[in-house]
């Protein structure tokens, strides 16, 4: 067999196989940047403004869930606060009482009547 008959061929996809690879990894390791790059930059550049936030009340556990729920979220962030319950569940309205009242001793301000009763 003489040197050089069928060799070009084999060099040529060698050469193309390891030109594909390194595009891949380059455009991977471009991804990679681009997204550690967005990621490390906050989300929102300006103040977020209060959520009016409806609490929907109900028996079963389900109001001590919610008031647990309350506690954690930033209190300026999520008001007003508005309380919904069935006309027959009025312990839940007055632990949402309650709740708001501990609020408001915290931050010593008066808290407004907007506890809304559902009829159901």
């Amino acid at each position: 067999m003489e040197k050089g008959n069928g060799c070009c061929f084999s060099s040529m996809a060698s050469s193309a196989t390891i030109t594909c690879v390194l595009v891949g990894i380059t455009l991977i390791m471009c991804r990679v940047l681009y997204v550690m790059y967005w990621s490390s930059r906050p989300l929102h550049t300006r103040a977020p403004q209060p959520v009016s936030t409806l609490i929907v009340l109900g028996s079963g556990g389900h109001t001590a869930e919610m008031l647990n729920l309350l506690s954690v979220l930033p209190k300026d962030r999520f008001t007003p606060r508005i309380y919904i319950a069935a006309a027959t569940d009025n312990m839940s309205l007055q632990k949402a009482r309650l709740f708001e009242n501990s609020l408001a001793d915290e931050v010593d301000i008066a808290v407004p009547d907007f506890l809304i009763s559902l009829y159901a």
